[in-house]
């Protein structure tokens, strides 16, 4: 933690050196040009400084704020307390705005990944509804989730005027450099794209499979004829409790899913390269190999199929989604169902993804609880392996519960059946692990910070 903390310092000292010296930057208009280069590159600073407080909040909570260069020779930086996390949010916000008054609502394809204000109202989406949340807002203040449904709507109102819309296709947004949806996004150099290959390809095609999901993220995809979630749970011997709703096969487990599941997932038998991905006992995707437990899953989204990593041929360039519109619907749906419960609007912005993904229509007449239910079931889903869920959990608080259990793998037996042994036991003390600790080097710097409870 102590690198993240440094260097999302580090970006804002950044920014408040551009600021500082803004006024040295000759005025291009004053100088016979007529580009708005020099305004727009101040946006871009407090807009880039708004997203690393926005990482440090989410990370520690109340941190210190600093709006200007602190020179080497000044104690100000041994001297500086918490600011509250109303007061980093209100600050961020601030800058968001100011953000948004200086930048163009998007760039051409050369200025991918540059700061624009659609980019600003979309960050403020995600920061009041992260604020309006159960972690820190415990007395349900609903006030918080109208502020958070009203940026969120005029987010997408805003986006949408200036031409974003949902990608036709759901694959096209993690394969397509350019797409109607992404609204922000990581500009990868070519080299960075490969090591994504390598770490994610099974072992039988030259990856080193450094990752892969959970038989839990499997589970939670649901059934694309019924609506209905397949696997309710394991029971103590580690046996699928299974939804008798939802149509599910054991026997054929990966039949009849969600479509998004064969997009974001590899999995025993999916065809990869020409060939299908094979994790039996015998199979070329055997992850014991080497004695390395893994989970028998490989998460497919982002990879490039055409990479050969043998021969170092076929890779392609592409751009990882840091906000997409899909988001925006999501955060709105969520907030405005705290806040006024399952209306006509809440359905359609969630069903205006489920039916971009092929799926049936929320079922009619869901109480607010359920409505809620079925929110976090489609962000889990949709926006998987997008650095979401890991923030979800704890927003809502209830990674105490799904982050402190036993969670399965797969296992593909000799005579081709599956079981579903344990792979860990995940351990979450609510008492601490909701924030991060800050680094005991920077406390022993100022003595003024306070630690994050639980981590003295």
């Amino acid at each position: 933690m102590q690198r993240s903390w440094t260097d999302f310092y580090a970006c804002i000292r950044r920014a408040n050196v551009f600021m500082s010296n803004y006024d040295l930057i000759p005025d291009e208009v004053s100088t016979g040009g007529t580009s708005n280069r020099k305004q727009r590159l101040l946006g871009e600073a407090y807009g880039l400084r708004a997203f690393y407080y926005f990482q440090l909040f989410t990370m520690w909570g109340g941190v210190p704020i600093v709006d200007k260069p602190i020179d080497l020779g000044e104690t100000t930086g041994t001297t500086l307390t918490r600011a509250s996390a109303s007061e980093i949010v209100d600050f961020i916000l601030q800058d968001l705005e100011t953000a948004a008054s200086m930048l163009p609502a998007n760039h051409d394809e050369s200025q991918l990944g540059r700061f624009t204000q659609t980019i600003a109202k979309a960050l403020a989406s995600r920061l009041t509804l992260y604020y309006a949340s159960q972690y820190w807002n415990p007395e349900n203040d609903i006030t918080k989730w109208q502020t958070a449904a009203s940026t969120a709507k005029a987010a997408i109102d805003y986006a949408e005027q200036n031409g974003y819309r949902l990608a036709d296709n759901y694959a096209d947004i993690f394969s397509a450099t350019v797409n109607p949806e992404v609204i922000w996004c990581k500009n990868s150099g070519g080299s960075e794209c490969v090591w994504w290959n390598w770490y994610g390809f099974p072992l039988g095609y030259g990856g080193w499979y450094v990752d892969g999901p959970l038989q839990e993220m499997v589970d939670s995809y649901e059934m694309a004829a019924t609506g209905e979630i397949p696997v309710l749970g394991y029971d103590e011997n580690d046996n699928q409790i299974i939804n008798l709703k939802s149509g599910y096969d054991p026997v054929h487990p990966f039949e009849g899913r969600d479509p998004r599941f064969y997009v974001s997932i590899l999995y025993h038998g999916a065809q990869w390269q020409g060939r299908a991905v094979d994790v039996s006992p015998t199979g070329l995707d055997n992850i014991n190999i080497g004695g390395v437990p893994r989970v028998n899953y490989f998460t497919r989204k982002y990879l490039w199929e055409q990479h050969n990593l043998t021969t170092g041929s076929g890779n392609s360039y592409r751009r990882f989604a840091i906000i997409r519109l899909a988001e925006l619907y999501l955060n709105y749906a969520e907030a405005l169902n705290e806040a006024e419960g399952p209306t006509a609007e809440v359905y359609n912005a969630v069903n205006k993804i489920r039916r971009r993904a092929q799926l049936l229509d929320l079922p009619a007449n869901l109480t607010k609880d359920e409505m809620r239910n079925k929110i976090r079931q489609e962000r889990r889903v949709e926006l998987a392996f997008e650095n979401h869920r890991f923030w979800d959990v704890r927003r809502w608080k209830i990674a105490e519960i799904v982050d402190n259990k036993k969670v399965h793998k797969i296992t593909v037996n000799a005579d081709g059946t599956y079981s579903y042994p344990v792979f860990q036991n995940r351990v979450f003390d609510k008492a601490k692990h909701y924030l991060f600790p800050i680094p005991q080097s920077e406390i022993d710097k100022n003595r003024n910070l306070v630690q994050n409870p639980g981590w003295n």
